[in-house]
């Protein structure tokens, strides 16, 4: 109902959870926070560029305490967080 990502019971970093249709974006801002389904953690958006294939891949920083590192992700395996600050969750 609010495109929110369903949480695994237990985390594949290499068959992450498909993004619900209304958190998919195509580019994302610097400084955004996102939701990364590979790594199953709240991160914030540091740099974006363009793939091999023309499509936008952002270097992120991961906040959950597990991970507290970088990593490259596509558009397509980060999801958005505006449309649940806009219903009122904090984020």
């Amino acid at each position: 109902k609010n495109a929110v990502p369903i949480r695994a019971t237990s985390h594949d970093y290499f068959k992450p959870e498909l993004i619900p249709e209304g958190a998919t974006r195509d580019r994302f801002t610097v400084g955004e926070r996102v939701y990364s389904a590979r790594y199953d953690s709240i991160a914030e958006v540091e740099t974006e560029s363009v793939g091999k294939h023309g499509e936008w891949v952002y270097r992120i920083w991961l906040l959950a305490e597990k991970w507290k590192q970088y990593a490259y992700q596509e558009a397509c395996e980060l999801a958005s967080l505006e449309h649940l600050r806009a219903i009122g969750v904090k984020v």
